[in-house]
């Protein structure tokens, strides 16, 4: 106990006039880097904010093409051949049964959309859709999708995917 109270006493007669405190020059400078580690950190969460955008909107093109893709490649497996186009945008899904032929499918790019026989549109956005087929019962699928390219309201979020899939004709039954 005794030992305890000295040591408290040096330590209180120890004191020098300018220990008191802090003084304003350490108060501006901490703020200062306060500020400075507030302002980092809300530039980083604008910037992730901006990415995640981005990756959403090229999140959204694939989805859209991969959609049209499968929907492609669903009704060519149900056919014995394919027919490309002339100008390789558009292709027939064709089968043949009991010596009669007929037409299973139709697609072709229309404008900037992707539409089926139907009419039904399977994809917007499309700026190039390419088949390819060197047998008739292989196809080679090439489509190009993008997301207002060239606005200058947002020059920075254009994006643009390509999706390239193969589909192979095996006159599966149709369900």
């Amino acid at each position: 106990m005794i030992c305890t109270y000295r040591i408290h006493e040096r330590a209180a007669g120890d004191r020098r006039p300018g220990n008191a405190g802090i003084t304003l020059l350490e108060i501006m400078i901490a703020g200062l880097v306060g500020a400075i580690i507030l302002i980092a950190a809300f530039t980083m969460y604008l910037t992730s904010m901006e990415t995640w955008d981005l990756s959403g909107a090229r999140l959204a093109l694939q989805r859209n093409g991969d959609r049209a893709v499968k929907q492609m490649t669903f009704e060519i497996r149900h056919g014995d051949t394919v027919v490309v186009g002339a100008d390789s945008t558009s292709i027939a899904v064709t089968r043949t049964e009991s010596g009669t032929t007929t037409t299973l499918a139709t697609f072709a790019l229309s404008g900037d959309q992707v539409v089926n026989d139907h009419g039904t549109v399977l994809a917007n956005g499309v700026t190039d859709l390419r088949f390819s087929s060197s047998n008739g019962v292989k196809v080679w699928i090439s489509m190009t999708l993008a997301d207002d390219m060239g606005t200058t309201a947002l020059p920075y979020d254009d994006q643009r995917v390509q999706i390239n899939s193969v589909a192979v004709c095996r006159n599966e039954p149709i369900p």
